[in-house]
């Protein structure tokens, strides 16, 4: 697979997830150019990688959700839940072409850990997702 799934529902995320002001990567940039004081969000690959040489994949992604109170942790989860409730199939352009994202589900609950040393409140969730590399016509 040429399409990097990771990359798919990330840059999806930056402008899908509007609770985060853009703020989605593949890891957390506090202490860098995101501050304490903004929701963030960073998006992992749960299941290691995807099968690279098949033309679709089925990646399991765990979301953290970083904000300085607990309430907007549980706004971004529910925005994401309503996210992955849409039956849409959507194309994103990535750095390597454009992907078909059949689906993003839901796949867990929202655990709500404390991060100690940023300080922050967390979210963590997991979601599965359908994309293919396939072309939209």
């Amino acid at each position: 697979m040429t399409i990097d799934p990771l990359e798919t529902i990330i840059t999806w995320l930056e402008t899908a997830l509007t609770t985060a002001g853009g703020r989605v990567a593949g890891k957390h940039r506090y202490g860098e150019t995101w501050t304490e004081s903004q929701t963030g969000v960073s998006v992992h690959l749960d299941d290691g990688n995807p099968n690279i040489d098949a033309p679709i994949a089925q990646p399991r992604f765990e979301i953290r959700i970083y904000a300085d109170d607990q309430v907007k942790v549980v706004d971004v989860w529910r925005e994401l839940v309503a996210l992955s409730r849409d039956n849409a199939r959507f194309a994103v352009v990535t750095s390597k072409g454009t992907a078909l994202v059949h689906n993003f589900i839901q796949q867990s609950g929202l655990s709500m850990p404390y991060d100690e040393v940023l300080k922050m409140d967390i979210g963590v969730a997991f979601f599965t997702s359908k994309i293919s590399e396939e072309a939209v016509a």
